[in-house]
């Protein structure tokens, strides 16, 4: 119970990496404040944490929305009081060249994955800052953001690179102000979202050739971001923790291949 009574906001929690982590959380003592964009899965996360007798709320809103940013988190404050931990984990994961991608669909992008991280950090800062054992601000990026290459996936991966380097920044400026900014680099996890764009066969093929030969899955995310909430993580900011499964350090193999 390491979080108990900690007010721990999770955006994208309807689904996948966030609901895991909502759940993890919630298992552990916190209350809950469940970001989604789609109320359906939002309210199954919900469900699933008052069900094993934790304590959640739903808010929902679109981080790509700059309005629906400030009341998500005005909302967390005003229903439990105050804000100890926030992860954000929505993202937009465009797929396709670049050549053929239409400019609406990076522009959101952008907000979504970019614009996000700045509003994010801004509304949250004045709360985090007033947590007991230090406020917690962590990133969910994506070990797409060390590879020099991800096929049809630039924007996505460009992005992630962004929320490093600005998460390794603002350590520095929201230090002084009791709160810790870290991130957390998934690998290829084996989300519903993933499996339903890329099917089971091509994933499973990547991941037969990583030092840990299989998909990750999302509690190994959970399990990273509650220990980097945690206050064993104390004396640790500024830093990416990449939970990969070793997928970085090799290339891809047959690409070209695979992926016909």
């Amino acid at each position: 119970m390491r979080f108990s009574d900690k007010v721990v906001l999770v955006t994208g929690a309807g689904r996948g990496m966030g609901r895991a982590i909502a759940l993890a959380f919630a298992k552990e003592g916190a209350k809950v404040v469940v970001s989604a964009r789609t109320a359906k899965y939002g309210e199954q996360t919900v469900t699933q944490i008052e069900e094993a007798g934790g304590t959640a709320f739903l808010v929902l809103g679109d981080v790509a929305d700059r309005p629906a940013v400030k009341a998500m988190i005005d909302s967390a404050v005003e229903k439990f009081g105050g804000l100890d931990v926030v992860v954000h984990c929505a993202a937009d994961a465009a797929h396709g060249l670049i050549a053929e991608m239409p400019d609406e669909v990076f522009s959101n992008l952008v907000n979504c994955n970019i614009q996000s991280v700045f509003w994010i950090a801004k509304d949250s800062v004045p709360h985090l800052s007033k947590a007991k054992d230090k406020g917690r601000l962590i990133y969910i990026s994506s070990g797409s953001a060390n590879r020099s290459f991800t096929p049809k996936l630039i924007p996505y991966a460009s992005s992630k690179a962004f929320m490093n380097a600005f998460a390794r920044n603002l350590a520095v400026e929201f230090g002084p102000m009791n709160v810790l900014v870290n991130v957390v680099e998934p690998g290829l996890i084996a989300t519903d979202r993933m499996l339903g764009e890329l099917g089971e066969e091509l994933p499973e093929f990547f991941a037969s050739h990583f030092p840990i030969a299989r998909l990750g899955q999302s509690a190994d995310i959970a399990s990273a971001v509650l220990f980097m909430a945690s206050n064993e993580a104390s004396y640790i900011t500024g830093t990416s923790l990449l939970v990969d499964g070793g997928a970085t350090m090799v290339p891809l193999p047959n690409l070209d291949k695979a992926l016909k």
